[in-house]
């Protein structure tokens, strides 16, 4: 007789155990399927962040359509105001450049930071960007001036030219 309640008992574990590896597989299959949904959605994200640094590449550089950098203008006066920046502008590109340039001509031109103190670069945003395509066109003329005028680039398009220019 002890025999039949020992049977008894583990029929109904084997049921439980059953029962437990079922719900245990379902778990599984559920996690899986948890799983390769998250690994789909990192996979949206990543493609998302990708295409809104392109985008936000594309904006800034597009907001900066109307500038230009200017590299080896003197740095005379460190507290120098964006009028004096852009009178400095004016006066060597109408002397150097035979550019026709105002004040209505540049909406703001000041010093761009620089670690070591040197001749920092100005920054110059035209009021139109057919004077600057204008000056961009004429920047030939300053050879041997050892003044540079480039453009405004982003720091993602500026590495992408120094990579091709190499």
């Amino acid at each position: 007789m002890d025999s039949f309640p020992t049977q008894v008992l583990t029929a109904e574990k084997e049921q439980e155990c059953d029962a437990l590896r079922t719900l245990l597989k379902t778990m599984e299959s559920k996690v899986n399927d948890k799983d390769e949904a998250n690994d789909r959605l990192k996979e949206m994200v990543k493609k998302q962040e990708e295409k809104l640094k392109k985008l936000e590449n594309e904006t800034e550089q597009y907001s900066r359509r109307n500038n230009i950098k200017i590299r080896g203008i003197q740095d005379t006066d460190a507290n120098e105001t964006a009028i004096y920046s852009a009178e400095k502008v004016i006066m060597f590109l109408n002397v150097k450049g035979n550019a026709n340039l105002s004040l209505s001509d540049i909406d703001i031109a000041h010093r761009l930071p620089n670690p070591l103190n040197k001749n920092k670069d100005i920054i110059v945003r035209f009021v139109s960007r057919l004077t600057r395509e204008t000056v961009m066109s004429n920047r030939r003329k300053l050879k041997r001036t050892g003044v540079f005028i480039n453009e405004d680039l982003t720091r993602l398009n500026l590495h992408v030219l120094m990579c091709i220019q190499k």
